[in-house]
């Protein structure tokens, strides 16, 4: 008679197959308490295991090691939970201080990005950089022959929690200037729509899309870190 079925011989390791779906309607949940329940539930299963897949992935590309970061959104206590996202960063901690290789997603749409959260510090860094050295120039060239997107959003109140307020494909002077006025968010690549890319992020398509745009950021993600 056989022996017990090893697991760790036979079963292969989950791999990221998309996004659930029904995880979108996570997001309209009334109760705080019970939407972010959901949403760590419901979405973040895949979410983790297409983060870990990334990393793995882009780790031969990447000029130090990165770490892959999901929030858990009960933070602050009174936080309305309106997105989640996959960061890729070199920090094991604090990865919200600095630039960041993400993957939001949101009601309505994913977003593949390089972003900053323009409270940090160190954006007026960033800032300095894009318009008085060669960065400025990069990013531009890399948004006009990758057809990437310069946006910027400002805070809104839950159930809408963002607001793209201005976007470009290459006026990132206008981006800063705007960020400066209204914004909170900024972030350079590209955003897939819903419900019309419900194909693209349900699928391991999203991986697929996911990689070769960081890929495509890394270098200057490079550059901004210093490296």
């Amino acid at each position: 008679m056989d022996g017990p079925r090893s697991e760790t011989l036979f079963d292969p390791a989950p791999s990221f197959e998309g996004l659930p779906e029904a995880g979108f309607e996570m997001f309209a949940l009334p109760d705080r308490v019970a939407r972010r329940k959901a949403i760590v539930q419901t979405i973040h299963p895949g979410l983790r295991l297409l983060a870990e897949e990334l990393v793995r992935l882009l780790d031969p590309d990447a000029t130090t090691p990165l770490h892959s970061h999901i929030p858990r959104l009960d933070w602050p206590r009174d936080y309305e939970p309106f997105c989640t996202w996959a960061t890729l960063s070199p920090a094991t901690h604090g990865y919200l201080a600095g630039p960041q290789l993400n993957l939001g997603v949101h009601a309505d749409h994913v977003s593949v990005r390089l972003g900053w959260d323009a409270t940090a510090d160190a954006f007026g860094r960033f800032e300095f950089l894009c318009r008085h050295s060669d960065l400025g120039r990069e990013l531009i060239e890399l948004a006009d022959g990758q057809d990437l997107v310069f946006r910027v959003y400002s805070s809104a109140p839950w159930p809408e929690g963002s607001r793209c307020v201005f976007e470009s494909r290459e006026n990132l002077s206008g981006s800063l200037n705007e960020l400066r006025r209204h914004g909170i968010w900024w972030e350079l690549g590209r955003r897939f729509d819903l419900p019309g890319s419900l194909p693209l992020v349900t699928t391991t398509a999203l991986r697929d899309e996911a990689l070769r745009l960081f890929r495509l950021l890394l270098p200057v993600y490079g550059r901004i870190l210093g490296h």
